[in-house]
């Protein structure tokens, strides 16, 4: 492993130069990913049949981008729904080979069915670059907060920088564990921290009279994922609990994305999947740095390959090179492109309205839902979750909200207040839908 001091995991890979990233790329994609997913996943075929190609039209990252057509999560759920097939059509190799499989795990759930994902990897991910950011080293404790979600064997990452993983179910009740595991054992490194956890802690603080800043203090890094994090929890976070947080995402189901230490944008490793950024309407390239739909390819899945993948991610991405020193692109979540509604002419997204709701105290929490039956619509409708204890009455707390939303998009909203809890059993643990049809 070499010295614990060195600033990347793999050097020689997440430093390497943008033509060898470029090679690297054709080689895995062109020669060997695409021709076994067109031979061996039946959505994958259907699709390109359908298109009028084979893998063997595909000779070039040109042809790849103008040839090949695109999946979705509708086509996978219809392929499923048709051939009564859990995959989706996805799948290469029979899952009862138990030599190469080891588990099946699945994405949230959030925006509709969780979809299973079966995982054949042995031994650490690549997240063990991420980690080794983080500032986990050998020897250390690292806490896992264990929750549903589509990706690999975290604990072997772990196992993978040399640390010893702390498993903690990410669950409010599980956080008097969470403190005492951190105060006793000092963990250096945390993954992972949500909105609902930090709602959970501060409850748990406030109840207990626990100084988490005390408590946390031996943490060098901790990510935070599942959604974007508001700015009065951030404050919180980071200013009272004295935590360095790293946003940590997917992208587009084929691996992850997270912040280094600049904090400038989350770095997705080129050498595993190929990321396009497109025009969310006309499916044309958008240049680096503009807003786009996420649209991804794995490079090294040959279990159940996504090839061409729109997300429905909106992100930023730049292939510039990061004040940390590495070389591969990074990506900015901008929100879903179907979380998008549009009232009276306006467009307004969640992250519109994060901070208006966190605000008002009873709905600091930054629980919230938009209501609507279709992306456009007459009236902003909001469902908002609000602690009971200490609030001056529903009907004070609701006009409050509506002040604050009126003043943030300058659209007065219909706003429905819900108990904090209500609200939480919603979504996972580590997340609500934000965006509800009723």
């Amino acid at each position: 492993m070499g010295s614990t001091e060195r600033r990347y995991f793999s050097p020689e890979i997440e430093t390497m130069p943008r033509s060898e990233i470029a090679a690297l790329r054709e080689e895995r994609l062109l020669g060997d990913l695409l021709p076994w997913a067109y031979q061996r996943s039946a959505l994958i075929r259907e699709a390109w049949d359908a298109a009028g190609i084979t893998a063997d039209d595909v000779q070039s990252m040109d042809d790849f981008r103008e040839k090949v057509p695109f999946i979705d999560k509708d086509a996978i759920r219809a392929f499923r729904d048709r051939h009564r097939d859990p995959y989706g059509g996805m799948l290469c190799l029979d899952p009862k080979m138990t030599e190469i499989f080891s588990a099946i795990f699945s994405t949230s759930g959030t925006t509709g069915d969780p979809t299973p994902a079966p995982y054949a990897g042995r031994g650490p991910s690549m997240l063990v670059r991420e980690f080794w950011e983080l500032g986990s080293r050998p020897g250390d404790y690292f806490t896992y907060c264990l929750f549903t979600f589509r990706g690999p064997g975290i604990h072997d990452t772990i196992r993978g920088v040399g640390a010893t993983p702390v498993f903690v179910d990410h669950q409010p009740a599980d956080v008097p564990q969470l403190v005492r595991f951190s105060r006793e054992l000092r963990p250096t490194a945390w993954y992972n921290l949500s909105g609902p956890l930090v709602l959970a802690l501060e409850q748990y603080s406030a109840r207990a009279d626990v100084d988490l800043a005390e408590a946390f203090s031996s943490y060098r890094g901790v990510t935070f994922a599942g959604e974007p994090i508001g700015p009065r929890a951030r404050r919180l976070v980071e200013d009272e609990w004295g935590l360095e947080l790293f946003m940590h995402t997917g992208v587009g189901d084929v691996g992850a994305a997270t912040e280094c230490r600049e904090h400038d944008g989350y770095h997705f490793w080129e050498d595993t999947c190929y990321l396009e950024s497109l025009d969310p309407d006309g499916a044309q390239p958008v240049g680096d740095g503009e807003r786009g739909e996420l649209v991804s390819t794995t490079l090294l899945d040959k279990i159940a390959p996504l090839v061409r993948y729109r997300s429905d991610d909106l992100v930023r991405i730049t292939h510039e090179q990061c004040a940390c020193g590495r070389t591969h692109g990074r990506v900015w979540p901008l929100g879903r492109k179907g979380d998008e509604v549009v009232v009276a002419g306006r467009s307004v997204l969640p992250g519109d309205l994060w901070e208006a709701v966190e605000r008002v105290p009873e709905t600091s929490a930054g629980l919230f839902q938009v209501i609507r039956t279709q992306r456009e619509v007459d009236r902003l409708r909001l469902r908002v979750g609000y602690a009971t204890e200490g609030a001056r009455g529903v009907a004070d707390v609701r006009t409050r909200v509506t002040e604050s939303v009126h003043e943030a998009v300058g659209i007065e909203p219909e706003v429905e207040l819900v108990e904090n809890e209500l609200l939480l059993r919603q979504g996972p643990p580590h997340k609500i839908p934000r965006v509800a049809k009723h």
